[in-house]
Formats: structure tokens, sequence, C-alpha cells
């Protein structure tokens, strides 16, 4: 029966914890070198989405358990807030959910439990889960769901005052069972003493031969602690990502939302179907977006400007108002200055382009030098031509213009309102001194009379 030490801070609102499990390799997926967290989706890995729910809580404790490819995981997150918990060997949610309880020694509150594959999951689903549990002073509380077809699910198994008795997973279901529409949606609330007693008293007496969590929500509940269920109405939430095929389908999804979302917020996205907008990207209204267009996440794109068709737009990319990239233009880490225009076939990574600018045809940011990155800099009104490379480090200053073909080499800056062509790059000699040459050759005899 639960003791007396576990109903002390009963009715109080209590700390908060939150762990997310990500130690399986996800075999599934079937890669030896790319754990199944760090998976991209819609240009997030996996794992993003669950850290992203939980924060969403405000706990005051973020852990993550790894364990497959834990060097890579963490590496991929360098947030000095989260604690990584190790699980050294992989043996189950229960074993990975104690592991959690255990690094959190003697903290006085409640974890939340989140699987690292459910990226549909909605923060507000989140807070529900964790708002039903303090309101119904459990020791545990479940998320479930009713699903139309619950197969692959645990089933939630009650009995007929609707208390939850047992949580069977699909592998261990007899047939009777498998037809119960209730299954477990994959989070929970546990009180965090709770847990770790429950866990000590499971087994791994199933077909996998693993240390089941659902197994700890049993034990909290034949032990006689309050043990609630919270019903998630939308089942989509918990469209879980095992294969490469769960993979594609929610990131169609997920790209759908987002392209719906912009719309909403007053931009033109000609073909949804067709656009691939990542997450946290921001988009001015009246700015149209073309087909075939991908647009990474966190890049900013200010109103008025056109984006497309087959434009692909990397981190770090900001457009001002008014800015156009057209086909087949890439444009990674740069600042693009307001009505300035970079319409065709060019690549322009690591630069920064003041307001109305011209790039022409083929323009290329020759940003790599094969050891580091260096910028480019356009200053106002210059005019690119047509196929240019611009190796950088160096600058073009305002109202200069390069001629087709040019190549700026490296540290050889053009000046303000200069013209330089050629290979490499030199500056067009004026009308004035080429007359001064002309009457030199012919007062030589060596020259033809210009016309």
């Amino acid at each position: 029966m639960p003791s007396q030490q576990h109903d002390t801070q009963r009715g109080k609102q209590k700390a908060l914890a939150a762990a997310v499990l990500a130690a399986g390799k996800g075999t599934r997926m079937l890669s030896e070198a790319i754990p199944k967290v760090l998976q991209e989706l819609c240009g997030w890995p996996l794992l993003k989405y669950a850290i992203r729910c939980a924060r969403a809580v405000n706990p005051d404790r973020l852990l993550v358990v790894v364990g497959f490819g834990r060097e890579k995981v963490q590496a991929a997150f360098p947030d000095p807030s989260i604690e990584w918990v190790v699980q050294e060997e992989q043996l189950g949610t229960g074993h990975a959910a104690g592991c959690a309880a255990e690094a959190l020694g003697d903290f006085p509150g409640d974890l939340l439990v989140l699987n690292g594959d459910l990226p549909h999951l909605r923060a507000k689903t989140v807070q529900g889960l964790v708002n039903t549990h303090r309101e119904l002073k459990a020791e545990v509380t479940v998320l479930t769901c009713c699903k139309s077809d619950p197969t692959g699910f645990g089933r939630i198994i009650k009995d007929s005052s609707g208390r939850l008795i047992n949580i069977i997973e699909e592998k261990d279901a007899p047939e009777d069972v498998k037809k119960i529409k209730e299954v477990n949606a994959g989070a929970y609330v546990f009180k965090v003493a709770v847990l770790k007693e429950a866990v000590q008293a499971i087994k791994p007496d199933n077909v996998q031969g693993e240390y089941y969590i659902t197994d700890a929500v049993v034990v909290a509940a034949a032990r006689g602690y309050k043990v609630a269920t919270f019903l998630l109405e939308d089942e989509r939430e918990i469209e879980q990502v095992s294969d490469r095929a769960d993979l594609a389908r929610s990131a169609r999804r997920i790209y759908n939302e987002i392209a719906q979302e912009h719309m909403r917020r007053g931009v033109t996205i000609v073909s949804p179907d067709t656009t691939f907008i990542g997450q946290d990207v921001r988009i001015g209204p009246d700015t149209v977006i073309y087909p075939f267009c991908v647009i990474a996440p966190g890049v900013r794109i200010g109103k008025g400007c056109k984006v497309g068709p087959f434009t692909h737009l990397r981190s770090g990319t900001v457009l001002a108002d008014g800015a156009e990239v057209g086909n087949f233009t890439e444009v990674k880490a740069t600042f693009m200055g307001e009505k300035s225009k970079a319409k065709h076939l060019s690549y322009l990574g690591d630069g920064h382009i003041g307001p109305n600018v011209n790039i022409g045809a083929g323009t290329i940011f020759a940003n790599y030098d094969g050891k580091k990155k260096e910028r480019t800099f356009i200053e106002e009104g210059a005019f690119i031509g047509c196929g240019t490379i611009l190796i950088a480090p160096v600058s073009v200053g305002k109202g200069a213009v390069t001629g087709a073909g040019a190549v700026v080499t490296k540290n050889h800056d053009v000046p303000p309102g200069q013209t330089v062509v050629g290979v490499p790059a030199r500056p067009i000699k004026k009308e004035k001194n080429r007359d001064e040459e002309s009457q030199k050759e012919k007062k030589k005899g060596k020259g033809k009379e210009v016309r």
C-alpha cells in the first residue's frame, strides 16, 4: 500500500522532471551508423521533437536516456541544460525509466516520461497529462487513446469501475485482448518514489524478454497506488516513427501542417504538396513561395519576397523585405538585402548582400578553400554579371559591377563604383584612357583611327 511518505506532498504543486527515452537502436531503420533518434525529420533529428514537447511543461530537470550511439546523440545536442543518463544495456523501457529515476536521486516530485519516437505529440496534450495527474492527486498517470486500428499498441485493461489494472503489449496479447481499442500512447507521469519502487518489482516475463515501463504501471496499480488515465482525442498524435516509411509519412504530414500555418499568416504557397518548409521558419506576409522549394529550419524571409521555383534556402539564410531568389539558386548562411535579386542558377554561401543588388545567372560564392569557410560581401546597388565567381574572402563595393564570367580572386576587393572584367578580374579601362592610348599608337604609326 502507499506509504505515508509518498503522501506528504499530496495536493501541492510538486516539482516536475521530464525524461525522454532515446536509448534504442531502432532496428527497423536498418542503420548501423545513425541512431533512430537522430534520423532527420523535416530538418530536425527525431529526438528534437520529444525534447521540445518535454520542455513545453517547464520541467525543473530535463533528462535524456541514451544508449546506442550515445556519443553521436550527445554531440547533436550540445545543451548544458540536458542531463544525459546512460543506459549501458538496452533492457527495455522499464529499465530505461528506472535509470532516469535513479539519476534523479531524492527528487521530491513527479517524472514525466516520453518516448522519443512520437513527433506528432502536441505540447498541450502533454500539459493536459501533467495537469490531470496533479488534479487527481495520482501516483501514476498514463496517456491513452482509443484507436480505430490499435494494431501494434499495448492494450489498456480496466476493471468494471474503469480503474486501470493492466497493460498488455501487442506481442503478448491473446486475441480477445487485441480487440480492445483503448491503447497505451507512450507517455506517463510517475511519482518518482513510486516509479523506483515499481521498477524494482518488474521482471522481463514477456516475448521480448525486456523490462516494460507498462509493467511498472501495473505493479503500482496492484500495490494500491492511484493510477489515472488521460484520454487523448486525436489518435494521429501518437503515430510512431519506426522505419523509413514512417519517417516519410510523418515528414509529409509535418510539411503540410507547416505550410498551412504560413498560409494562415498571409504567405502564398503555390503548391504546398511540392514545398518543403522546415521548423521555426519565419515568413512575412505577401511573400510567394513557388513549387519545389526546400527551406531549412530557422530561415528568415521578409515581407513581399519571391522564392523559387526550385530554390534551396539553407540554415542561416535571411531574406530582407522584397528580396527575390529564383530558379535553381541555393543560399546558405547569407543575408540578402531589401529588393536584391538572385533569380537564376547561383550558389550564394556565407555572404552578406546589401540592398538593390542584382546577382546574375550562374554566380558562385566560392566560400570554401578546403580548410575553412570565408565570407563574401556585396554592397548596395552592385551589379554582379552572369557567371561571376567571387572567391572569398572578398568584397564588392557600392555600385560596383562585375562583367560576365569575371573571377574575382580572394582579397582583391572591388572598390565602390568600379567595373571589373576577366580572369582574374581587373578594372576595365575608362574610355578617356583608351583614347589617349589610341593617340599614342597613332603617333607611332602603329595604331589605327578609332571611329
